[in-house]
């Protein structure tokens, strides 16, 4: 009897040990989960799932862990900590996984790790031996690293400021100079000189021969140009000396001064001159004579950052000298059309129109002599100067100039509108007669090649080049 209920009592065990061992089986649960799905009991099954999956990433973890502790024993720790981490994901519980990778993290300098995993390890097992022999200086070293990082930021912080007070005096001195050049021009003083040396060839004596220019005080081609700009606003320039007017043009003009003054308004500039024109030679009336003239005229002109165009103009006709004068005297008109644009700062052209008339009048016997030299120019500016920005200097210029001389002596009619003098040589009389401009003369032929160059911040110097020739159209008896 006794015998059997120990035996009985043994076999209710073993059946328990079954049933308890079929109840934790992954498999059995999961197929127990489908069950209670089927009979819509949703929660019960999802319990039944997640003790399968605990039970299975326990078991798993194990094994991760041994895979890590193989790294560790070859040197891997990079490999090491892989497993261990996988092995904590799968049981947060597990112990030996977390002293592991917490002594690794030491060992590999992430001490923030290390602290981490070590005080892990100590709150749930306060007798652990392994961990307590390297935590302190996990600790230690933390702190270290905490104050190094603590003054590498104090230090890019310290760097960022300096930077962003640079930056700022940086802005504010760009401002202060952007202000200041908007109260001062940025070119307060311009000035240029420059004389010309004639040769030509002869072809009665086969050579070269040098030409005289009749000129006051000198008698050699100068001209002097200053532009003053004291203010963004006004600018006042000045051009005077003796001109080179070609090969073809007597010296009708021993000396000339043009004063201007202009006024910018943004982009349109206006302004209002004085020109002075100044005649000493024989050749008008068979004795040498001074005579002069003075001229007022206007400026308009428009520039932006690319172009400039420029109209200058000094009228005859206001003032001019009339029949009510008496002896003899010089009448002088001139205009003038200027555009220039710059393509970059290396590369620019230009073109230029313009027309000067001289008349000597001898009231006395009512008549007239006219001098006129017309200009059409084309240039092209190669590496020119920039003065804002201060780049390249050396400029070539290339420039085509097509020069009109006209000559009318001794006009009967030196009063009359298109009398055959001036604007090109137009004469109402002969408009419809197919003879529309008798007084033509002749025409000539420049081409010029300038060299600028900079000797320092002030100055410069330029040479040119030029040759010239003409080609006889229709002549006038003398």
């Amino acid at each position: 009897m006794t015998i059997t209920r120990m035996t009985a009592a043994i076999l209710l065990a073993t059946v328990f040990c079954a049933a308890r061992l079929s109840a934790d089986d992954p498999a059995e649960l999961t197929r127990r989960g489908v069950q209670l799905s089927t009979e819509k009991k949703f929660d019960d099954a999802a319990k039944q799932f997640d003790r399968a999956i605990e039970i299975q990433d326990q078991a798993s973890a194990k094994t991760y862990h041994n895979k890590g502790w193989v790294r560790e024993l070859k040197g891997d720790f990079p490999g090491a900590l892989k497993n261990y981490e996988e092995a904590i994901r799968r049981n947060p519980k597990q112990l030996p996984s977390y002293e592991r990778s917490g002594y690794l993290y030491y060992k590999t300098a992430d001490y923030d790790k290390a602290v981490a995993a070590g005080e892990y390890v100590i709150k749930a097992d306060p007798n652990n031996a392994e961990v307590i022999k390297w935590l302190p200086e996990a600790y230690k070293m933390k702190l270290l690293k905490q104050q190094e990082e603590l003054l590498a930021k104090q230090r890019e912080e310290e760097r960022k400021r300096k930077e962003e007070e640079e930056r700022r005096r940086a802005e504010e001195k760009k401002k202060a100079e952007k202000k200041d050049e908007e109260k001062a021009p940025s070119r307060v003083l311009y000035a240029t000189w420059d004389f010309t040396l004639r040769s030509a060839y002869y072809f009665d004596g086969g050579d070269f021969k040098y030409v005289t220019t009749s000129g006051i005080p000198v008698s050699l081609p100068n001209m002097l140009y200053v532009s003053f700009m004291p203010t963004p606003s006004w600018e006042f320039d000045l051009l005077a000396g003796t001109p080179h007017l070609g090969a073809l043009m007597p010296g009708v003009v021993a000396y000339t001064e043009r004063f201007q003054v202009m006024y910018h308004m943004d982009k349109w500039f206006l302004g209002v001159g004085v020109l002075g024109s100044h005649y000493k030679d024989d050749f008008n009336y068979g004795k040498e004579l001074t005579l002069h003239d003075i001229k007022v005229g206007a400026v308009l002109g428009f520039s932006d950052e690319k172009s400039t165009t420029k109209i200058t103009a000094y009228p005859r006709y206001l003032p001019q000298d009339t029949s009510h004068s008496s002896g003899r005297t010089l009448d002088v008109g001139f205009m003038e059309f200027s555009y220039r644009y710059d393509v970059d700062k290396y590369l620019g052209y230009y073109s230029r129109i313009s027309a000067a008339d001289y008349y000597f009048f001898d009231h006395r016997n009512r008549v007239s002599n006219y001098y006129g030299v017309y200009e059409l120019s084309l240039g092209l500016v190669l590496g020119k100067y920039d003065e804002a920005t201060k780049q390249k200097f050396l400029t070539f210029t290339i420039d085509i100039t097509e020069r009109f001389y006209m000559l009318d002596l001794v006009n009967d009619e030196p009063y009359r509108f298109a009398n055959g003098q001036g604007l090109f040589g137009a004469d109402s009389r002969t408009w419809f007669k197919g003879d529309a401009f008798p007084g033509y003369f002749t025409n000539g032929h420049v081409f010029s090649v300038k060299a600028e160059e900079k000797i320092n911040r002030y100055f410069f110097i330029y040479r040119i080049i030029l040759f010239a020739s003409r080609q006889f159209k229709h002549s006038l008896p003398l």
